[in-house]
């Protein structure tokens, strides 16, 4: 009896945190913050659970700057917009790769990122692991690679204890958003991003200027890094290449828009370096078609430093149609 009764008080003492890991696993859209619908969004659509399973002709795979730039509705009425803020090549190659377990095949895939992403990885922490975006077969290949690229973004010394945190919903990462939140103080806000961008097919804006003339953070690099990051990077586009490849699929590789500011303050070694970058990814896939140089446009069709305008997305989307097609 005694045992039982200790055994009993336990289990009284840890229902306040089973709850709360219940509802962390349950209600995500309460607390967690304004990129959680996009990055929740696209992994649906990816899985097949969003759009009834529609298969697409065209896909959209990069990172905010496409998010925002790429407008699926002007490119097609069979196009979808599965790039998201903050992601690399990386997370686009997971994504892209569940899409085709579950989808026939586009006809085109459409990758763009910004320079900065071909060789920084600044939201594994907080987007990648902090959603859950990647399967737990996926990130231990992830892991493995970031290891043997030595890519310390990733591969940190407490990644493990970082992975099994989020898989498990555990407090000590998600309490502080739970608490910022009032539990579900986000849930309306959230969901009504998660139905626009369903509306929108994946297309959403960031910045709330009507137009920004500063130069952007690319202004401030001198050359593109070549170190574990950079490799692990370069890998997984390679890998996100030869995929489309294998699978028949025209990529376009495009390049995004900077403000005039930005575009006249490039450093000349760093643009000449990202330049030929691109070039020698275009080997990696045989039916591909790319663009080495940035667009500029005037800074009223930004948003802030780095993304459109719905009217600079319209006036990107428009020009890009006709390679795309």
């Amino acid at each position: 009896m005694k045992t039982l009764k200790f055994i009993a008080k336990i289990i009284l003492a840890a229902l306040p945190a089973i709850a709360l890991v219940a509802f962390t696993a349950l209600c995500p859209m309460g607390y967690m913050d304004e990129e959680y619908p996009a990055w929740h969004l696209k992994k649906e659509t990816a899985s097949g659970r969003a759009y009834n399973g529609e298969s697409f002709d065209t896909v959209i795979l990069g990172d905010s700057g496409a998010m925002s730039a790429l407008i699926p509705e002007l490119i097609g009425d069979s196009c979808v917009n599965m790039a998201t803020g903050g992601a690399t090549p990386i997370e686009m190659y997971f994504f892209f790769s569940e899409y085709l377990e579950n989808h026939a095949a586009p006809s085109a895939a459409v990758i763009m990122f910004a320079p900065f992403h071909y060789w920084h990885i600044d939201n594994y922490s907080t987007r990648t692991q902090y959603f859950r975006a990647i399967g737990v077969s996926d990130m231990i290949r992830l892991q493995s690679d970031a290891k043997a690229c030595g890519a310390l973004s990733v591969h940190t010394d407490g990644w493990v204890t970082d992975e099994i945190s989020a898989r498990l919903y555990l407090p000590n990462r998600y309490l502080p958003a739970i608490n910022a939140a009032r539990f579900t103080g986000r849930c309306s806000e959230n969901e009504k991003r998660y139905n626009d961008l369903v509306a929108s097919r994946g297309w959403g804006s960031f910045g709330t200027q009507d137009g920004c003339w500063d130069e952007s953070y690319e202004t401030s690099y001198e050359d593109m890094e070549i170190d574990g990051d950079a490799k692990l990077i370069t890998l997984y586009m390679q890998k996100l290449l030869r995929l489309c490849n294998d699978n028949g699929i025209h990529v376009v590789l495009l390049q995004p828009a900077v403000n005039d500011a930005t575009f006249e303050k490039l450093n000349e070694h760093y643009y000449g370096s990202y330049r030929n970058y691109i070039k020698q990814l275009s080997t990696a896939a045989d039916d591909m078609e790319y663009e080495t140089e940035l667009k500029a446009y005037d800074g009223k069709y930004f948003s802030d430093t780095s993304h459109l305008t719905r009217e600079g997305a319209e006036k990107f989307t428009k020009e890009a149609a006709g390679i795309i097609k």
